[in-house]
Parts: C-alpha cells; structure tokens; sequence
C-alpha cells in the first residue's frame, strides 16, 4: 500500500517507516526535517509543515494509509506555548483530516498519549483530548476510518535526550548524582520503540478499525527500582536523589488507572527486554 507518514521523521515514526518497509509497502515520509540518511534512500520524502494545508493535500493525494505523528509532544514546550501547541495538534490534524476524507483515504492512524486518560498533562493533554474527539466527530458525519494509538513510555535508540530511561541513563554515567523530577511513587510501562513500531503497522488490521488502542509495555515499574537496575548494570554506586514531586503537569502513577470505556489495551509480547534496552541505550550514550 501507499503509506503517507506525517512527523515520520521524529524518534518513532522513523522505526515505523522501517517496519512498513519490511512489509513491503511503500512509504513516503512529510516531516520539517529529513529523516535518516539511510532511510532517506528507501522512502519517498516530502518537506513540509502540516499548519500548511495545500501541501497536506498534495501530500495525501494518491494515498491509502495516512499517519500522523506531527505534534507539540513535550508537555514543558505546550505549556509555555498554547497557542503553538493548539495550531500544530489540533489545527494541523484537521487538516490533515479534511485531505483524508476528500481523497477517500482507507485510515488515518494518530498518535496520541496516555495522557488523554490522566488528570494530568497540561495544553499537551487537551489538544490531544480534542483532536481525539473531532475525529470521533468526523467519524460519524463523514465516515472517516481511524484508528487512535495512545502510546505509553517509549524509549530506545535515538530518543529525545529528554525521554525518561535516555535522561536517567545519561545522568547516571555523567553525573555524581542521579536525580529524578519525581517521586519513589512514580511507577512506568516501559516498551522498547521496535516493539511499539511493530504495534503500530498490526493496528492496520480490520480489528482495529476506528478504535482507540492503548499501546505501552506489560509490566510495572517503579522508578526507584528501574534506576537500582541501571545503576547495577552500568556497575556504578551513585546516590539517587528524587525532586519530591513530579514535574509540572507529569502524572505520577500510570495514567491509565483511569480506564475509559472505549480504551483496548493491546496485549504486546515484548521482543526487546528492559535489560536489552537499557544496554542499547548506555552504549549509544558512551
């Protein structure tokens, strides 16, 4: 199929390109910025901004598989701007939308995050709520196809170095403390970023057509307990020390205690362990 990845050049959008590749699909790719060179060569890629519309709709034209993955998704940068944060991911996902129903696309696949289900999240969390619900909207006026995939903790090779197991990591080797902006109550469901790719093209399948899919690891975590197992596997002794509290607008918990209604939790065997993962990491690091 024809599949059209929207921010496919961010952390996870890149590993799904890969996996569609390998499904033999052909993938084109319409981000700000280029994605990998060694991508690059396999994939079709377009330079764009999604808050552009006739450029979506050029790009959307001829396709069957739409993902978007463009957005404002650290909360710190959605709180010091909403208005930003507002354009890019609600305003640039109707456009997107408008493309896919004129060019009768088969699914639009849109990430969003956990944080839907939290108290927690800040502007983040109620422009991915909204977005959320105008495509439910659109799904009964215009019969868009969707599928919503709410994604958890990510980690792995070539994360933001602000992602969560990435920044314990780094400070662990860097740094003579290890601190952490959160409590000893902070509890996680890690999944590795290949596993969560893998995920993301199964969902193509008819059982989950115009649902929303939680999409994160198996298993709980505390953090205390996570960073014990870095610091052993790094073979290090350095104090742990937490902020007290989480950061502004950070759950603390797992989010998803909240269950809503129309949530399906995806039940992911992983294919990397935390283990495997935390030693890619550490290695990309030094």
């Amino acid at each position: 199929m024809q599949i059209l990845i929207i921010g496919g050049s961010g952390f996870l959008g890149q590993y799904i390109a890969k996996e569609l590749l390998s499904k033999k699909h052909k993938v084109t790719i319409f981000d700000h910025s280029s994605p990998k060179e060694i991508l690059k060569k396999r994939i079709k890629f377009i330079k764009g901004d999604i808050r552009n519309k006739k450029k979506i709709f050029q790009a959307i034209k001829g396709k069957q598989i739409v993902y978007n993955f463009a957005a404002i998704s650290d909360i710190s940068d959605a709180m010091q701007d909403s208005v930003k944060t507002v354009n890019i991911n609600l305003i640039g996902t109707l456009n997107i939308i408008e493309a896919c129903i004129k060019y009768k696309i088969q699914r639009f696949v849109f990430a969003s995050s956990v944080y839907v289900l939290s108290s927690q999240g800040g502007f983040y969390k109620a422009s991915k709520q909204s977005a959320e619900l105008f495509i439910e909207e659109y799904n009964k006026v215009n019969n868009l196809n969707y599928t919503i995939l709410r994604y958890g903790s990510i980690y792995g090779k070539g994360a933001d170095p602000r992602n969560g197991i990435s920044k314990i990591i780094k400070t662990a080797l860097k740094n003579n403390v290890i601190t952490y902006g959160g409590t000893k109550k902070a509890v996680r469901n890690f999944l590795h970023v290949k596993d969560a790719a893998i995920a993301s093209v199964k969902i193509l399948s008819k059982q989950y057509k115009n649902k929303s899919i939680l999409i994160t690891g198996n298993k709980s975590i505390k953090i205390v307990n996570l960073i014990k197992s870095i610091k052993k596997f790094l073979q290090i002794d350095k104090t742990i020390l937490f902020k007290g509290r989480p950061l502004k607008d950070h759950y603390d918990k797992n989010p998803f205690t909240y269950k809503p209604k129309k949530t399906k939790i995806m039940n992911i065997v992983p294919s990397v362990s935390l283990s495997e993962g935390i030693k890619e990491i550490a290695e990309e690091i030094k």
